[in-house]
């Protein structure tokens, strides 16, 4: 259990730094974009339509990988509409969020009550149900993930002075956006079969390594992941220790206590970016 909060928070903490450097903004993450609940909507149609295919965790993850990538457009193209620009994507992504949020609550509670499985459980997510066979898909993906990041790291670093300077140095963008994106919908969409919707880890991690190491992402990618494997670990942990002391209530979900620890950290973040 504990390995596997472990992964899952590299995982995140990984994703946020690719997320932020793709749309230049950083108060981007999978969960705020709207990647999660889009990718957990998925999930949960598939549930609904095909649950004996839904035993098996490699077709939750290409479910899971399918609607993050459908999120990302969705908010991309809802962006554009708006004018583009940093707000612009956010507020979209807050939009797409809240939409898919409450779809996926709509379908999750309908999958239950025809299949008569615990499934709300990924909508905060716990790594209470995680199996040790789980631990591989967390394990290879992150290996997978962290190495074609860090082969990237020189265009994310060229890539954040603008498409233009990214493509003066030999770049092509277009791909290279592509590969990136890929990488963060296939590690949310591994986090969201597995263990559900943890938020604010992809936010947090980037800016608290950024702090530590800079932003030169050779040294930024492991360290965020790094980052958010330690934040989630930690959440995890303290769930453990109120769950024992609330004998009775049942275990509290791990999204909880991540959402506690960013809440106030985003809000930090939103009132240094408007004073600046």
């Amino acid at each position: 259990r504990s390995l596997a909060s472990y992964l899952a928070g590299l995982l995140l903490g990984l994703s946020g730094v690719l997320i932020q450097t793709m749309t230049r903004n950083p108060l981007a993450d999978p969960y705020i974009l709207g990647l999660s609940t889009t990718s957990l909507s998925f999930l949960a149609i598939a549930m609904i339509l095909f649950p004996d295919l839904m035993i098996y965790r490699y077709s939750m993850i290409l479910v899971a990988f399918t609607g993050a990538l459908v999120g990302y457009a969705i908010t991309t193209s809802l962006s554009r509409l708006a004018g583009g620009g940093a707000n612009a994507i956010i507020l979209s992504g807050v939009a797409v969020s809240f939409l898919f949020g409450g779809l996926s609550h709509i379908l999750l509670y309908v999958a239950q009550s025809k299949l008569r499985v615990y499934y709300l459980y990924l909508l905060m997510g716990s790594a209470q149900t995680v199996l040790s066979g789980d631990l591989w898909y967390l394990a290879y993906v992150f290996a997978g993930s962290l190495a074609a990041s860090i082969l990237l790291h020189r265009f994310l670093n060229a890539y954040l002075y603008g498409d233009e300077y990214a493509r003066l140095l030999g770049f092509r963008v277009d791909l290279l956006r592509i590969i990136s994106i890929s990488i963060v919908a296939i590690a949310t969409a591994v986090t969201i079969a597995i263990i559900g919707i943890i938020g604010f880890i992809g936010l947090a991690s980037p800016h608290i390594s950024r702090y530590l190491v800079g932003h030169d992402h050779r040294f930024l990618v492991p360290a965020s992941a790094i980052v958010g494997g330690v934040l989630t670990l930690t959440a995890d942990i303290l769930v453990r220790a109120v769950s024992m002391s609330t004998a009775g209530i049942g275990e509290l979900p791990l999204g909880v206590f991540t959402s506690l620890i960013g809440s106030p950290f985003l809000a930090y973040l939103v009132i240094k970016r408007t004073r600046s």
